[in-house]
């Protein structure tokens, strides 16, 4: 029977449909499981108040003959359960046993294909004609508004402002939420608002007027009542402004505390909620109740008992407590007897009245009944059981179930497929059978497996919609043809339903390097059909059925009756694994990484791939890219792994992501035996130590050369970016504007300027030009070491002593030639600190040049003011000396201004005062001011200064000499003549200083001139 395929793929939706209420009858009886149900009266005064013990056993036939017991004087049953549990199915089942006849009337509200309004109208309808009349008058009582769906939410929005309007507030209710009852219909009412959030097609206000007025199909059925959300009540953006007053004011008490008022605005809109959906139905609760009181006193008078079967009860929504206060009434004996069954959330049964709780006859709990074998737990057996019927269902097809159902003489359950079958015997033998349904391409241990990963609540419960969906549909349809073809089941199967889970990781390993082809399906073969965890060849029967090839070197099962239980391999067989061990187990089969090992499986990764890269061979030094924290192309925070939970950075040129183009798998083994190595003193010597080890080492040497790769492309020029180039750049302009290089510098010079130490200060006078060294004096050691480590000679990764001529002076002679203009482009997402310092320097540099002329410039000017064109040290130094000797002889006060000349007389000794007056001149015949670049670091910065402290102590020192000479002139003219005669020939000799000044500048000049 290989790959042999009994079944149509593409009917099979027509068949397996997880909506009870939308399955035919005939179908519905082909695939209905008849399991125990878990039934209790009302304990206490509540539903919390049931208690474990309190729960009994019932099979559904049992619990129906209950249900319609005479001796009831009327029977109330509330179906609980989750989403998909099968309250609707139950519901189902018994509208097939209760029908409509001369002593009953049997109602069935459906969970969908109907409406609101539909559902009174089909109560009304029951009733006499003449008794219709006025019912149906209240019904259509809403008006023309109410016919199109426009006017639909229209008027649900003016019921729900009105009636919260008319909403009594309780005396303890606070302040604000008096203000809220009071203001809150202005929202509902304001245009802005209505048209922004209310009126559109996907909002509650849509979704209400559809359960009211259109009837709900599959899609929109509804699972719970449906209600406002604070999603629902967005006040942001321009609401405020675009808003009335009185809107704005409802949304200044709701601001007032955002978190909280949302919420108060919300509950309040919720509890009423139903008046407002009643008052558009045009039905009120009195109504509803008026109207079922004549139905019962109708069917009375016909001597007939009233049953309600209600698929779901959120499909009553504004009218559900009215009409549970009527179905709760036992009445009189002017009313029939009232029989009623109502799937329910377990949620809206817990917040019903007292009351209504006291006269529920029987709670039926689903979610303790659907699969459970003796009412405990779902077993291997019962789910067979669940699921045999939809498989042969499924192989039957439509056509021959409806032929089934057409024959009166069938019996209740359907004929089995796999009667007529050729492979009957085999397949039933090898995969299984219940009541002669085989369970293929199931085995009962493979439905387990499969079912455990899809239905989260097994095996507590069953929930018999999603294995229907993410189950049967899903391996019956999707998956069908791969039976055929010889490929089930596949891999991309077991990844839908969870992936990996027993299996080792290093057996999944195993796997792979035994053959890559295959593997896929030894993954899915085992994890569905075996589940021990381990690496085995099953049955050679089941194996051939399935064309699963035989796995090499594998040891062979040891056959075990499917009916005798198994525990899961992580209960039993599975290795026990360190809890760091089981985290990388899971971000392997798609889980997220843990954070706790994130860190520590990083620091490893990282040394082992720094260590793992050539440096010889990249011709690239270690220490300049490999940093495990500070900006390095290459540090811990560059690895990063598939989901992992914090944020991957950006910003680093280097970037490792795990695993990467590698398979989880391997990955997962090789992280696995890392953690174990590294607390094992970095010893592989453990079980599978050596197929992790050689995994470890395959996934380092491809994460190395990703690395590598990776500061190549760094490394390598680009036409418009080399960071070899732009780091000695760099390196060039620092040196030339710190006074490193002279005007006609050899190639030589270059090299010893760029990489020699740098004075702490520059010669510049500008600020900007001062920024610009002191920029480049702190990026200067990370910009020699990236040129030391791309164009020097290398050993053991470290950086050589020597620079490679070939690289080194072509970028030399380039940055020369262009006379210090910076041409390269680096690219936009490069953020290393390279870029943003080549960046910085290329914009700014121009513009710092130019403030350094103009600077340079100035002072030259103020020197040239203050001791004459062409000045020198010497003869400055001379003539200032002349004049304090002068004064000093002819008595003459200096008003404290001696001292500071004489101070700065030292000072301007000291410096090279005569070299920055050089630069200057040197700079004031530079058109280009990029080009004069060398010049800015001539003349100390210190000789500068100096020059300008000498010429403004000269200053104040010769014009305190001219205040003292005028004032005693003045007061002593007569008397003192000698006086006047000494203070004559001083200034005689101020006047002879002043002359040999500017003639020893004439001499300056033209020798300036000659040369």
């Amino acid at each position: 029977m290989r790959n042999f395929l009994c079944w149509d793929p593409g009917s099979v939706r027509q068949v397996i449909n997880p909506f009870a209420e939308h399955m035919p009858d005939n179908l519905f009886k082909a695939v209905h499981s008849d399991w125990d149900l878990n039934v209790t009266p009302p304990v206490g005064t509540r539903f919390q108040d049931i208690s474990e013990a309190s729960w009994n056993e019932l099979s559904q036939r049992q619990f129906l003959a209950d249900f319609l017991s005479e001796e009831r004087p009327h029977s109330l049953a509330a179906i609980l359960g989750q989403t998909g549990s099968g309250k609707s199915h139950l519901v189902h089942w018994m509208r097939l046993h209760i029908k409509s006849d001369k002593s009953r009337l049997v109602l069935l509200v459906p969970k969908s294909g109907t409406s609101l309004r539909a559902i009174v109208r089909m109560i009304i309808d029951e009733l006499p004609i003449g008794e219709q009349r006025s019912f149906l008058d209240t019904l259509q009582s809403a008006g023309d508004g109410t016919q199109t769906r426009a006017g639909q939410k229209q008027q649900l929005l003016n019921d729900l402002a009105q009636v919260i309007r008319e909403e009594v507030v309780s005396p303890g209710a606070d302040e604000v939420e008096q203000l809220l009852v009071s203001h809150l219909p202005h929202l509902f009412q304001d245009p802005h608002m209505r048209v922004t959030h209310f009126l559109g097609d996907d909002t509650v206000i849509s979704e209400i007027v559809d359960h009211i007025f259109a009837p709900s199909n599959a899609q929109d059925r509804p699972e719970k009542r449906r209600s406002f959300e604070t999603s629902d009540l967005p006040l942001g953006g321009l609401d405020f402004a675009n808003a009335s007053k009185l809107a704005q004011d409802a949304m200044q008490i709701i601001a007032l505390d955002s978190e909280t008022y949302t919420q108060l605005a919300v509950d309040i809109i919720n509890r009423n909620l139903d008046k407002a959906v009643a008052r558009t139905l045009s039905f009120s609760g009195d109504r509803v109740e008026e109207l079922m009181t004549r139905l019962r006193a109708h069917l009375k008078s016909q001597g007939r008992e009233l049953v309600l079967l209600v698929e779901e009860f959120a499909r009553l929504q504004g009218i559900d407590r009215a009409l549970l206060q009527s179905i709760t009434s036992h009445g009189d004996e002017r009313l029939c007897k009232m029989r009623s069954a109502i799937a329910v959330t377990t949620g809206f049964f817990e917040s019903v009245a007292e009351t209504a709780y006291m006269r529920t006859t029987h709670i039926v709990d689903m979610d303790r009944s659907a699969g459970r074998a003796e009412g405990h737990v779902v077993t291997t057996a019962s789910l067979s059981q669940f699921a045999s019927r939809y498989l042969n269902a499924v192989r039957l097809g439509r056509a021959a179930i409806d032929q089934w159902s057409q024959d009166s003489t069938s019996e209740d359950n359907p004929p089995s497929r796999c009667s007529n079958c050729p492979h009957r015997s085999d397949c039933h033998v090898i995969f299984g059978e219940v009541d002669g349904y085989g369970l293929y391409p199931f085995t009962p241990r493979a439905l387990w497996n499969a079912a455990m990963r899809v239905d989260k609540t097994l095996p507590e419960s069953l929930n018999p919609r999603v294995l229907q969906n993410d189950l049967l549909v899903e391996v019956l349809d999707n998956y069908g043809d791969s039976i055929q073809t010889g490929s089930f089941p596949p891999l991309q199967l077991l990844e839908k339903l969870g992936g990996v889970k027993l299996l080792p990781l290093a057996s999944e390993l195993q796997l792979e390097s035994r053959n890559p082809q295959f593997s896929g399906r030894w993954k899915a073969f085992l994890e569905l059909y075996d589940g021990s965890g381990e690496i085995k060849n099953l049955d050679a029967r089941l194996r051939e059925a399935l064309d699963v090839p035989e796995i090499s070197d594998a040891s062979d099962d040891v056959p075990v009756p499917e009916h005798e239980a198994f525990a899961p391999a992580s209960e039993t067989t599975k290795p026990a694994l360190s809890r760091e061990e089981i985290l990388v187990q899971n971000w392997s089969t798609g889980g997220v990484l843990d954070q706790s090992i994130l860190n520590p499986l990083r620091n490893l990764i990282f040394s082992a791939v720094s260590d793992a890269i050539d440096w010889d061979m990249l011709g690239l030094g270690k220490s300049a890219f490999v940093n495990a924290t500070n900006s390095r192309p290459f540090q811990r925070g560059s690895i990063s792994f598939a989901r992992q939970a914090s944020l991957v950075r950006s910003d680093l040129g280097v970037k490792l992501e795990i695993p990467g183009s590698l398979s989880p798998a391997m990955t997962g083994a090789a992280l696995q035996g890392l953690l174990r190595a590294d607390k094992n003193k970095f010893s592989w010597d453990f079980e599978n130590g050596d197929r992790m080890l050689a995994a470890f080492l395959d996934c380092v040497d491809v994460w190395a050369r990703s690395v590598e790769e990776q500061l190549l492309a760094l490394c390598s020029p680009t036409p418009t970016w080399d960071q070899a180039t732009a780091a000695v750049e760099l390196l060039c302009v620092g040196a030339a504007i710190g006074g490193k290089l002279k005007t006609e510098a050899s190639i030589a010079e270059f090299i010893e300027g760029a990489f020699s130490t740098w004075q702490p200060e520059c010669a510049s006078r500008s600020k900007q030009m001062r920024d610009v060294y002191d920029s480049l004096l702190n990026g200067r050691p990370n910009l020699a070491q990236i040129a030391r480590a791309q164009i020097s000679s290398m050993k053991g990764g470290q950086m050589g002593a020597m620079l490679a001529p070939s690289r080194v002076v072509p970028i030399i002679r380039n940055i020369r030639q262009s006379k210090w203009r910076l041409t390269l482009v680096p690219p936009s997402e490069d953020r290393s600190e390279l870029a943003a310092l080549y960046r910085s320097i290329q914009e700014t540099l121009p513009t710092a040049a130019t403030a350094e002329i103009s600077d340079r410039q100035e002072w030259l000017r103020e020197m040239d003011e203050a001791f004459g064109e062409g000045a020198t040290r010497p003869t400055i130094v001379s003539a200032l000396e002349k004049a304090l000797l002068a004064a000093v002889d002819a008595g003459v006060g200096s008003n404290s201004t001696a001292k500071p000349l004489n101070d700065a007389l030292d000072r301007i000794r000291s410096v090279q005062f005569d070299d920055s007056l050089a630069a200057a001149r040197s700079l004031a015949k530079q058109e280009d001011a990029l080009s004069a670049l060398t010049h800015f670091g001539r003349g100390r910065r210190n000789g500068v200064e100096s020059g300008t402290a000498l010429a403004n102590a000269a200053k104040a020192f010769l014009d305190a000499i001219d205040q003292t000479v005028d004032a005693n002139s003045q007061s002593h003219e007569v008397k003192h003549s000698a006086l006047a005669s000494s203070i004559t020939s001083i200034h005689g000799a101020l006047d002879a200083i002043e002359t040999d000044l500017r003639v020893m500048g004439d001499l300056s000049q033209e020798a300036s001139d000659a040369a």
